[in-house]
């Protein structure tokens, strides 16, 4: 992680803006604290073989895109907190953290990719959509509460 300085800093500004759109959209309360410290917690689930912390970087150096994946049982990779920052938005990078995800995935021998959203992060449906993701069901091997995926957009794609 000394790779990737004030990723918790970007961590939290994402949870943030995610979680505001959350309880608009769904009137479901959740604390970004708690899920920043959930992450860090399970931190090691996105590291080493069976994980990827993907990070891009502007020109000087600053953080400002990452995407964090983990391999769950029966060769499928969940994708988690995708996230750019408002400076670097409409660039193409949310597309090239994707792609470079991906290839990683396939790498790591994964056949298709998991993920969950907000129902209020409309933008982000429609660029999972935009990259061949399809509406799927919970999958309780996922990092995600149960609680909170009720209120979730459930998507999955194949490699």
């Amino acid at each position: 992680m000394a790779d990737a300085p004030g990723w918790i800093d970007m961590k939290l500004e994402y949870l943030n803006f995610a979680v505001a759109r959350h309880e608009e959209a769904t009137g479901q309360l959740v604390d970004p604290e708690e899920q920043l410290r959930q992450t860090v917690a399970q931190i090691d689930e996105f590291l080493g073989p069976d994980g990827r912390f993907i990070v891009a970087r502007s020109s000087e150096g600053e953080l400002i895109g990452m995407v964090l994946l983990h391999k769950l049982p029966n060769y499928k990779g969940e994708i988690k907190r995708l996230f750019v920052r408002p400076q670097a938005r409409r660039m193409g990078l949310a597309k090239r953290l994707m792609d470079r995800l991906e290839a990683e995935a396939r790498k790591m021998g994964l056949l298709s990719l998991y993920l969950d959203t907000s129902s209020g992060l409309r933008e982000a449906i429609a660029f999972y959509q935009s990259l061949g993701f399809k509406d799927a069901t919970f999958d309780p091997s996922s990092v995600q509460d149960p609680e909170i995926a009720k209120h979730l957009v459930i998507m999955e794609k194949s490699l």
